[in-house]
């Protein structure tokens, strides 16, 4: 019986230790499993958000840059790492290839406007060759930003030439620092169109605005005007003038613009200035024209 009793004595205590063990050992709690981007994912995603804002008109559209980064953001919530920063790479590259493929389009209308204008100065030319290599370098913002402010500049310049006796049109035309071509003295007719009631009349003293740079296309069409404008004596080529004017007196499709004449020097029929200036200063300036019988302009460079 005591053999018994010591038995179960043994197990009672083997058990209550095993009790207390267990009470007093305490379990380590597992550590939680970091989510969400990295550092390198972080910055990723600002690289690319930073090119989607920096985006300005005329060049706002990013293509599928802001689709792409909303996908790079969720992957990197969901802690997937190389997906979220392969995604924000592509995102950017989406957005500046986008950007640029817009300024190049722009810039490449804007060299052939800047190369429709004449008389550019060599500051000018320098420019426009400036844009012209961006381009070719596939820099489509540095371009725009040259072309745009040249043809902005280029289509804005003008100035004002005071006539002084003894002046035509085409003599005005044919000065260096106006056009250097007296061909040319229908463009001044047309930008004073509103304060010359006669090509072939104008006054010592009257302002008339010059535009400094005008397109090809306006030059030629003046240049071949003062060739077949016909007579000009006493106003007669006044209708042709007002036809040429509104644009309902054209060159045809195959002329072509003819050399111009030297600026210092009048066709061989054009009465010489001397001849042709009475000496009366209060008088108007007859303008430059062409001879009725003569292809080539005839102006009179005097005040009657």
């Amino acid at each position: 019986m005591i053999k018994n009793y010591t038995k179960h004595l043994a197990v009672v205590l083997l058990t209550a230790g095993i009790a207390v063990g267990c009470a007093t050992h305490k379990v380590q709690p597992v550590a939680a499993v970091a989510t969400g981007p990295n550092a390198a994912t972080t910055q990723a995603i600002a690289d690319a958000q930073a090119v989607i804002n920096a985006a300005q008109a005329p060049c706002t559209d990013t293509g599928d840059a802001s689709q792409l980064l909303t996908q790079a953001q969720q992957a990197g919530q969901a802690g997937d790492n190389a997906k979220a920063q392969q995604l924000a790479a592509q995102a950017k590259q989406d957005a500046e290839t986008a950007i640029n493929d817009c300024y190049m389009s722009h810039s490449r209308d804007l060299l052939a406007q800047a190369q429709g204008f004449t008389n550019l100065n060599a500051d000018q030319q320098n420019r426009l060759n400036q844009g012209q290599t961006d381009i070719s370098n596939n820099q489509g913002k540095s371009a725009y930003d040259v072309l745009s402010a040249l043809v902005a500049e280029l289509q804005a310049a003008k100035s004002t030439y005071t006539v002084m006796r003894g002046d035509s049109l085409w003599r005005i035309a044919g000065k260096s620092d106006v056009y250097g071509n007296a061909l040319e003295w229908p463009l001044i007719f047309k930008n004073n169109a509103d304060s010359i009631k006669h090509a072939d009349l104008i006054y010592p003293k009257q302002d008339l605005n010059v535009v400094s740079n005008p397109l090809k296309t306006d030059v030629d069409s003046a240049t071949w005007y003062a060739q077949h404008r016909g007579a000009w004596k006493n106003h007669k080529a006044d209708r042709r003038d007002r036809e040429w004017l509104n644009g309902t007196l054209t060159a045809p499709a195959s002329a072509m613009p003819a050399a111009a004449p030297s600026a210092s020097t009048a066709p061989a029929s054009a009465p010489a200035a001397s001849s042709a200036a009475p000496s009366q200063s209060t008088a108007p300036a007859k303008s430059a024209a062409p001879a009725a019988t003569s292809a080539t302009p005839a102006p009179s460079a005097a005040t009657h």
